[in-house]
């Protein structure tokens, strides 16, 4: 379930939303005008659509959502369709101020204030497949959470953790950080004909990783860390885990 949350909440730059245009006083832009000669409508927020509409100049238009670099308009005749971000900073607001696109970029990234993203790699071995949400206190200190689900060839195991993470040079394309945390691990054994219990152990660890900055609003993320297990036995299990993955920042 975390991890499926986690999917959802990477998906959410592509839904609708408006609020990255903003006028010349700083307020949400509803309506824009044309002032080219025409503005072309595609059928879909892609180049590849075909264009099947054209606003002229002095036209009023409608903002309605937005999808990476393509906005959804509406004509005053109801009829709705796709303009390029590019084409849309030659428009108009209502006070006749150029419309002025705010559009994440390196600033943007430096600046953030969550985060989210998918990973995938290996923990002890065994494949890893781990979710996260983030808020950033300052710029340079952030709190987490994980959830992850990883396949051995004789258990299952689920994973949550609190992690806190050091990022000394939120500014970089690509940038290291350090994390530590605490969290808790249960181990599901697959069916065999000695069954072994099932555990649940208090787990702790610490790492260090990269960010790399790609475009819009998308990261790579890339991290190892190195796990203690606080068993109930006389010693404690140690265990590595590294992961690559997507994420996205807000």
């Amino acid at each position: 379930m975390p991890i499926a949350i986690l999917m959802i909440l990477l998906l959410l730059p592509a839904q609708s939303w408006a609020g990255g245009l903003w006028g010349s006083e700083g307020q949400d832009v509803a309506r824009v005008q044309v002032t080219e000669a025409y503005l072309s409508w595609r059928t879909g927020p892609a180049s590849g659509y075909p264009v099947f509409h054209t606003s002229e100049k002095g036209e009023w238009l409608t903002i309605l959502q937005r999808k990476t670099n393509w906005i959804k308009v509406m004509d005053s005749r109801g009829r709705e369709g796709w303009v390029s971000v590019a084409d849309l900073a030659q428009t108009v607001d209502v006070t006749g101020e150029t419309v002025s696109l705010q559009v994440p970029d390196l600033d943007s990234f430096g600046k953030r204030r969550a985060e989210a993203g998918l990973m995938m790699g290996e923990f002890d071995g065994a494949a890893v497949m781990a979710g996260y949400g983030g808020l950033w206190l300052t710029r340079n200190l952030s709190a987490e959470l994980w959830g992850s689900q990883i396949l051995g060839s004789a258990s299952e195991i689920r994973m949550v953790n609190g992690n806190l993470v050091h990022q000394p040079f939120p500014d970089w394309r690509i940038s290291p950080f350090f994390t530590l945390g605490i969290g808790h691990i249960w181990v599901e054994p697959k069916a065999s004909l000695a069954q072994p219990e099932e555990r649940d152990n208090s787990i702790g660890h610490a790492g260090l990783g990269i960010r790399a900055y790609i475009t819009d609003r998308y990261f790579i993320r890339a991290e190892v860390k190195d796990y203690k297990v606080f068993t109930t036995r006389s010693t404690n299990e140690e265990a590595t885990e590294w992961k690559i993955g997507l994420s996205i920042f807000f």
